[in-house]
């Protein structure tokens, strides 16, 4: 069992990546297969190749997850952390981001993996803004090659 300092450690190395856009490096925190709930009631993805598409798909509209403070659980396995995620919308007008906000809920194991991990986020939870108020910590990449 990981103490819960290192479990807030993987959750955090989780948005360090994918901010990064190092998918391979994201892939290496799941154990294998992963399970991956992204969102709650809506995709779940246990081949490590499905989830890689969803990820590089979500690098390729330029996330950026800013996290906030990780809460472990007593249980020794889990860990909540709110994320306020930041992407180019698929269909979206131009000159916008979609901030989602969501909260990331990680079952990790003694080996550090993340064994299992639910994304909760709803309609409710996503809006349009204008590009110039994204987060201040936000590294924007070229969106004007669509």
């Amino acid at each position: 069992m990981l103490d819960e300092a290192a479990r807030k450690r993987v959750a955090l190395e989780y948005c360090r990546r994918i901010n990064e856009g190092d998918v391979d490096g994201v892939l290496s925190l799941f154990a294998d297969p992963p399970h991956v709930e992204d969102p709650v009631g809506d995709r779940t993805f246990t081949d490590r190749a499905a989830y890689r598409s969803h990820l590089a798909g979500l690098v390729a509209y330029g996330v950026h997850e800013t996290p906030g403070t990780p809460v472990a659980a007593l249980d020794g396995e889990h860990v909540a952390l709110p994320i306020v995620a930041e992407l180019r919308p698929e269909q979206g007008p131009q000159g916008k981001v979609l901030r989602i906000s969501l909260i990331a809920l990680m079952r990790i194991d003694a080996s550090g993996l993340i064994r299992h991990m639910r994304v909760f986020s709803g309609h409710t939870d996503m809006s349009l803004h204008a590009m110039s108020e994204a987060a201040p910590s936000r590294h924007l990449r070229d969106f004007g090659n669509s």
